[in-house]
């Protein structure tokens, strides 16, 4: 059963390349996909969901720091104000789900908890990305 679900979910991660606008994070996509394939237990999963996230946590740092380069004070003021929010809502989401996921039963749930977890970065780093090229409008 867990063999299934391990399969299963390594198969879902194949599909996260096509949610990232042009380039995004593209290789970091593909390495988590190699790793993930590759991977032989459960702990070696988590591990590469763990450096997956890592990778996701500084292009999303990246991103960040693209979109307030060369802006107003008030538009850096007010997306500080939303990315602190934001943390404070990540990291308390992230609590309830690792409450949540401790309650069932089999090892596949901690590698669900980590491709969660990194799902949450990779999704703000993509939208904040999103957020600076809307205003590209020569393509």
């Amino acid at each position: 059963m867990q063999k299934i679900l391990l399969t299963g979910l390594v198969l879902c991660s194949l599909s996260l390349p096509a949610l990232a606008e042009d380039n995004v994070g593209k290789a970091l996509d593909s390495k988590l996909q190699t790793c993930t394939a590759n991977a032989e237990n459960t702990l070696a999963s988590v591990e590469c969901y763990k450096v997956g996230l890592a990778g996701w946590d500084a292009e999303l740092n990246n991103q960040y720091r693209l979109l307030l380069a060369d802006q107003s004070a008030e538009f850096k003021a007010a997306m500080k104000t939303s990315q602190v929010a934001w943390i404070a809502y990540r990291n308390a989401y992230i609590k309830a789900m690792q409450s949540y996921y401790r309650q069932q039963q089999g090892t596949i749930w901690g590698i669900i908890m980590s491709e969660a977890q990194l799902r949450i970065t990779r999704d703000k780093a993509i939208e904040l990305y999103k957020l600076r090229k809307s205003t590209n409008l020569e393509g």
